[in-house]
């Protein structure tokens, strides 16, 4: 990690997301702030609910985990609050994927279902 831009919540594309979920290294989770009826209709593959972000990280998750925080399109307030919430609770790196799930689908990008 480049220590000189750690604490600063990036942005960027559901393209570029799916190329960084090819590699384990550094580690990294995908954060769903979308209700539960949408995570389950479909979700990017390994990403897991923003529920109980409030009292921590995600299990398994250090501070040095980059966190990718998904919504469901552009104007998903949700991505936002939770970026903030995890800083808050020690995450060094947080990028926004701003453009959500709306352009995740539209890219052709798979997506997983609760079955």
């Amino acid at each position: 990690m480049d220590m000189h831009f750690d604490g600063v919540i990036y942005q960027t594309y559901a393209d570029e997301l799916a190329r960084r979920a090819r590699y384990s290294h550094p580690p990294y989770r995908i954060v769903d702030v979308r209700d539960a009826a949408d995570f389950e209709s479909g979700h990017i593959a390994g990403a897991i609910q923003a529920t109980g972000l409030k009292s921590g990280l995600p299990d398994g998750a250090t501070v040095t985990t980059e966190f990718f925080v998904v919504g469901s399109g552009p104007e998903d307030e949700r991505v936002r609050t939770a970026s903030l919430t995890l800083r808050a609770r020690g995450a060094l790196r947080c990028v926004e994927v701003p453009g959500g799930m709306l352009e995740w689908r539209q890219s052709g990008h798979p997506v997983e279902t609760a079955s």
